[in-house]
C-alpha cells in the first residue's frame, strides 16, 4: 500500500509511525509504502529508484531521533515483517525484522530459549539490531548483533540478498553495527538462542540526590563485588513517586534460579553509608521475560536523547552529572549503566568483526520526555548539559541512541576511524546513487 502525502490520513500515519512526536512536525516524505513481505519491499525500492526518488526504513519508529524520517523521498515502513520461526532443537530462529523484542521474548521463553532483546518490549529488532543492539543480559550474551549469524536485505539495486560470515561477508559486516550509517534495506536476522534464564532478580531504590557522593562511592565498591553479569543502572533525575531530585539505583541479574540470581547481585542489597533515603529497596524475583517492564518508557512524548560510551566507573559519571537530577520534569533522566562481563573496551564490543567499533564497559542514555512544544528548549538544553558533563569521561557514542544530526563530528563519534571508512567505501560500492537516505553522506 503506497500513501502520498495530502493524501487522508497521511499526516495521523506519520504520527502513529515515528515513536518521538516531535519529528513529525518537522519532516514529512513524499510518501508511505506498507509492504508485507520482503520482495514487496524490493519492488518499492526498484520503483523508487525508477522515478530517482530516494528511501528511508522505519521499523518501530522508536528512534529518539526520528531518523526514518525525513524531508523527501519514500518511508519503507517494515512493521509488518514481524514473522517469528523457532527451531527449538538447533536454538535458531528466523525472524522478520520488524518483530518486537516483547513479543519475540514471550514466544522463545515458551520453548525454554531467549535472545538479547532491547530494553523496551516495544522495540523492534530492525534499527535495533542494525545498531549492535544493547539490551537485556548483555553482560552474558554481549551485544545483538553478536548474536546474529544471517541478515536478509534488499540492496540499493533492489537485490534480495541473505548476507552471513562467509557470503556477502561485507554487508554482513557493515550490518552489524552500522545503524542509520547502513546502505540497504534490512527484511529478516536468523539469531542465535540462549537457554532462558529460570528467574531474574531485581533491587530498586531510591535516594536523595544530595546523597550522590555516598552513593557513587558505594558504586564503585558494591558494583565491583557484584557477579560481572549483573547489569547496574543508576538513574539520576526527579524520583516518578515524589517529583524530588533523586538517585534510583536499580541491580538486575539472571540465573538458573532465584536464589542464584539473588546471590550474583548479594553486594548490592547493602545501603551506601550517610545516604538519605527516598525509597527503601523493594526485591523482586520475576521471570526473565518480563524484564522489558521495568524500562518501558511513555509514548506520545516530545523526545530529545543522547547517548555515550565511557571505561570509567559509574560512580565517576554520577559524580559529573549528580548536580542535573532535579531535571526539566519527572519523565526525564540520565541512564548509567555498568554492562558487565561481556562490555569490553573501544574497538572490540562484544569481540565481533562487524562495524560496532566503539564500546565501554559502561553507557550513559540523557534522555528527556515532555509534552507541550513551549518546553522544547529547556529540555534540549538539558540534554545538551549532561553530554557536556559526561564529555571528559566518553569512549564514543552508541549509534542506535546518539543524536547523531546535532553536530557535524557526531557520526564519526560513532565508530573507530577504519571502520567509518570502510563504510564509506561500501556505501559507494553497494549504493553508488544515494538510494538510500542515512546518516552517512553518499560518496563519502
Amino acid at each position: 500500500m503506497l500513501i502520498e502525502r495530502g493524501a487522508p490520513g497521511f499526516d495521523d500515519l506519520l504520527r502513529r509511525l515515528i515513536w518521538n512526536v516531535r519529528s513529525p512536525e518537522r519532516r514529512s516524505p513524499d510518501a508511505v509504502v506498507l509492504p508485507v513481505s520482503t520482495e514487496e519491499v524490493a519492488a518499492a525500492i526498484r520503483d523508487a529508484a525508477r522515478r530517482g526518488q530516494r528511501v528511508a526504513l522505519r521499523g518501530s519508529g522508536h528512534n529518539y531521533q526520528g531518523a526514518a524520517l525525513r524531508d523527501e523521498g519514500l518511508l519503507v515502513d517494515i512493521g509488518a515483517l514481524d514473522r517469528v520461526e523457532i527451531d527449538a532443537v538447533s536454538r535458531r530462529a528466523r525472524v522478520g525484522a520488524g518483530v518486537k523484542g516483547g513479543r519475540l521474548i514471550r514466544q522463545l521463553a515458551g520453548h525454554g530459549l531467549a535472545f538479547p532483546i532491547g530494553h523496551c518490549a516495544d522495540v523492534a529488532l530492525s534499527g535495533y539490531v542494525l545498531a549492535g543492539g544493547i539490551g537485556w543480559n548483555y553482560g552474558e550474551w554481549g551485544p545483538a548483533c553478536a548474536n546474529v549469524t544471517a541478515i536478509e536485505m534488499v540492496t540499493a539495486a533492489g537485490e534480495i540478498v541473505v548476507a552471513t560470515a562467509d557470503e556477502f561477508a561485507d554487508l554482513f559486516w557493515a550490518a552489524r553495527g552500522a545503524g542509520c550509517a547502513f546502505f540497504a534495506a534490512v527484511t529478516g536476522y536468523e539469531l542465535v538462542l540462549h537457554e532462558l534464564p529460570a528467574a531474574a532478580f531485581v533491587v530498586d531504590t531510591a535516594f536523595d540526590a544530595g546523597s550522590a557522593p555516598h552513593i557513587a562511592e558505594w558504586l564503585d565498591t558494591a558494583g565491583a563485588a557484584a557477579d560481572s553479569t549483573v547489569e547496574l543502572i543508576c538513574l539520576i533525575g526527579p524520583d516518578v513517586h515524589t517529583g524530588r531530585p533523586a538517585i534510583t539505583v536499580r541491580a538486575v541479574a539472571s540465573a538458573g534460579s532465584v536464589e542464584g540470581a539473588r546471590k550474583k547481585l548479594a553486594p548490592m542489597l547493602s545501603s551506601p553509608p550517610g545516604a538519605t533515603l527516598l525509597r527503601p529497596a523493594e526485591l523482586k524475583a520475576l521471570p526473565f521475560a518480563d524484564l522489558p517492564g521495568f524500562s518501558s518508557l511513555p509514548g506520545g512524548k516530545r523526545v530529545a536523547a543522547d547517548q555515550v560510551w565511557s571505561d570509567h566507573p559509574i560512580g565517576d559519571l554520577l559524580r559529573a552529572t549528580a548536580h542535573l537530577a532535579e531535571g526539566p520534569q519527572r519523565s526525564s533522566a540520565i541512564s548509567l549503566t555498568a554492562l558487565g562481563g561481556r562490555a569490553t573496551t573501544p574497538g572490540m564490543p562484544g569481540g565481533i568483526d562487524g562495524a560496532l567499533s566503539v564500546g565501554g564497559t559502561a553507557s550513559a542514555g540523557i534522555y528527556a520526555l515532555w509534552d507541550g512544544a513551549e518546553d522544547d528548549r529547556r529540555h534540549v538544553e538539558w540534554v545538551a548539559a549532561a553530554d557536556a558533563a559526561l564529555a571528559p569521561f566518553r569512549s564514543g557514542r552508541y549509534v542506535g541512541e546518539a543524536d547523531v544530526f546535532v553536530a557535524p563530528d557526531r557520526l564519526a563519534q560513532c565508530f573507530t576511524p577504519h571502520a567509518l571508512g570502510r563504510l564509506r567505501e561500501l556505501r559507494a560500492r553497494y549504493d553508488p546513487d544515494g538510494v538510500f537516505l542515512n546518516c552517512l553522506p553518499a560518496g563519502g
